[in-house]
């Protein structure tokens, strides 16, 4: 039984047996339908089309940065415990703006979007219960998740430890396909490199990114999950923690297959992060940062950033190459 609170928030429903509309169909009709009615994020559209954004090439690959003043609560949020006990959660249906409304998802999460975008149709996919972000316990959510929204879209997860604003509460986010560089990068010459086969899914790392990931592919999705959840205890047990290792994740379904990037992380967060007057730099890297799209919301740190910077920050917060040691499974 819905309850009441969710059913107010509902502007459509997608189960994936009875919808003649495909998701992402009706997800675009949902965006339309909520810049009409829903002042917050027709203000935040209206700044999206204001940011700036540059190329910085890097070596053997580049990053887009994006001056966007509007992420600036996503990107300094605090996200320990004592700033996550002391507000309260932005996802739980209670605290929606009273103009959100979401399109429920096999009558578990309502997905919305996303009033702070970095990219045109930023959705939100969140849990209508509050409970903590956990990839592992919800992984095939997230491969049924890239199927149903198709090729055009790519499905992004934050550890609740490496990038997410939200991490004691579970979502998940989609935006369309194409707008990280990695998409594409992992598709370049020799750049994926075969590390080993499980079930008849191909688990490879990319070469010459600046940053570590391991790239998962297959066209079968309970081989896909078993082999994450594989990976997952490899991380585990490399970052000697019981808890989830820290990484982020993006993921497509292109038709056929399954592809999964994963990002395991070192730490949330670079030094520099922390530093003091000019010397701060304010990149907070999640996933979509991971992917290839570095938000500023400072126009000091978008105009400051090189390739040495770049490179140095992705080094920092990405774990050591030594982990491909451990896939000899």
């Amino acid at each position: 039984m819905i309850p009441p609170l969710l059913d107010m928030k509902i502007y459509a429903a997608f189960d994936g047996r009875q919808n003649k509309k495909p998701l992402h169909e009706l997800c675009m009709e949902l965006l339309s339908e909520q810049k009409n009615t829903w002042q917050d994020l027709q203000q935040g559209y209206e700044s999206l089309e204001a940011v700036r954004v540059r190329d910085i090439t890097c070596s053997g690959f580049f990053v887009r940065v994006q001056h966007n003043p509007g992420r600036i609560r996503s990107t300094m949020a605090e996200v320990g415990e004592k700033g996550i006990n002391g507000r309260p959660c932005f996802l739980c249906l209670n605290n929606l703006p009273e103009g959100q409304k979401g399109i429920l998802y096999q009558e578990e999460y309502l997905i919305l979007c996303n009033p702070m975008p970095v990219f045109s149709g930023h959705l939100t996919i969140a849990h209508y219960d509050h409970q903590p972000q956990s990839m592992v316990a919800n992984i095939d959510t997230f491969l049924q998740l890239m199927k149903d929204f198709g090729s055009s879209w790519t499905v992004l997860y934050n550890g609740p430890k490496c990038g997410a604003s939200a991490p004691d509460h579970l979502h998940f986010q989609a935006i369309p396909s194409g707008n990280l560089p990695v998409e594409k990068e992992i598709f370049e010459g020799e750049r994926v490199v075969l590390i080993t086969e499980i079930d008849g899914v191909q688990v490879s790392r990319a070469e010459g990114l600046g940053r570590e990931m391991l790239v998962l592919e297959g066209d079968e999705p309970k081989a896909m999950a078993n082999t994450f959840k594989r990976i997952m205890a490899v991380l585990r047990e490399f970052s000697n923690t019981d808890d989830e290792p820290m990484m982020n994740v993006a993921g497509f379904h292109n038709g056929k297959k399954w592809c999964i990037m994963v990002f395991p992380r070192a730490k949330h967060r670079p030094d520099a992060f922390f530093r003091e007057g000019d010397g701060r730099v304010a990149v907070s890297p999640a996933v979509i940062e991971m992917g290839g799209v570095l938000v500023t919301p400072m126009e000091k740190d978008f105009e400051h950033l090189d390739a040495t910077i770049v490179e140095g920050i992705f080094g920092e917060v990405s774990l050591d190459r030594g982990i491909y040691d451990l896939f000899q499974f």
